[in-house]
């Protein structure tokens, strides 16, 4: 996510929300909102990075954390 630029972080934060809801709530969607979290924190917290990849990202950020988190809080 980092590298690219606007378009294609928005894109890739669309993808991740499907990759999230294909994998569901068990131990493998769980592994991949541990590992994709960071990335999706960064790009939403980068004041530079586009309105359109800052959204997509706050997106994929609520759906998988709604999905595969274990944590409840």
């Amino acid at each position: 996510l980092p590298t690219g630029k606007g378009e294609e972080q928005a894109l890739a934060g669309t993808v991740l929300t499907l990759l999230c809801l294909q994998m569901g709530s068990g131990p493998e969607g769980e592994e991949v909102f541990c590992s994709l979290k960071p990335l999706l924190v960064s790009i939403l917290t980068d004041s530079t990075a586009s309105p359109s990849a800052r959204q997509s990202c706050a997106t994929a950020l609520g759906m998988c954390c709604y999905i595969a988190a274990a944590d409840l809080e």
